[in-house]
């Protein structure tokens, strides 16, 4: 949902309004939907299916997207906080609802630093040709931890023994296991199972039976 809101869809259509106030919320959506398409590059073609540079797979240390994280993305996280900090005639707790929350900020400013610096140590590496943002997603690690949860059901603090018997159950199963209901991550939107589900669930050819007629006497 966050995806679809904070869109170059969404930033064009406040910004054909016309009205002043909404420049800065089209900024802020526009900003964040480079963010996330920076972050989130799945694939050699969508960035020329959608000719969108921001989608495009990385294929050098000096990508435009790094300098842009740098020096425009970070600095208007900066602009920001700072222009909320010196507004007078507001209290602190009025500040806090006119921002992020201190723990986003510092979150965003750690993931861009420290994917700008992974992109350009990848890229010493002999032989790598392009590299694609969405193979680092943490989003495999949560769910497959979520698939132990639902091994577990109502037992949520299992030890070293349990956690093991439920990954060779996994393994087994081929890893089955339905997204959690309220979960974040990505699944799959036909089916609602994971990525770590069974690859083939056709159910297995049953043998007829035979019966034997009765005849009536």
């Amino acid at each position: 949902l966050a995806a679809q809101v904070l869109s170059n869809t969404v930033a064009t259509a406040l910004q054909l309004t016309g009205k002043d106030e909404v420049e800065e919320t089209a900024r802020f959506v526009k900003m964040f939907d480079r963010f996330f398409d920076s972050l989130n590059v799945a694939d050699l073609e969508s960035g020329r299916r959608t000719r969108n540079a921001f989608k495009a797979p990385y294929r050098s240390g000096d990508d435009f997207r790094l300098k842009w994280l740098e020096e425009e993305f970070l600095p208007y996280l900066d602009a920001w906080e700072k222009s909320v900090k010196e507004r007078e005639g507001f209290s602190d707790a009025q500040k806090k609802r006119m921002t992020l929350s201190q723990e986003t900020l510092l979150g965003l400013r750690i993931t861009v630093k420290s994917f700008v610096e992974l992109v350009r140590f990848i890229f010493t590496i002999p032989g790598v040709k392009f590299f694609l943002s969405r193979r680092i997603c943490q989003d495999p690690i949560e769910k497959f931890f979520g698939c132990q949860r639902q091994r577990g059901r109502t037992h949520d603090n299992p030890n070293v023994q349990e956690f093991l018997k439920n990954t060779q159950a996994l393994r087994v199963v081929n890893g089955f296991c339905r997204d959690v209901a309220k979960g974040n991550c990505r699944g799959n939107k036909a089916t609602g199972v994971t990525e770590l589900d069974m690859k083939e669930n056709t159910p297995l050819p049953k043998r007829k039976q035979h019966r034997e007629k009765k005849t009536s006497t």
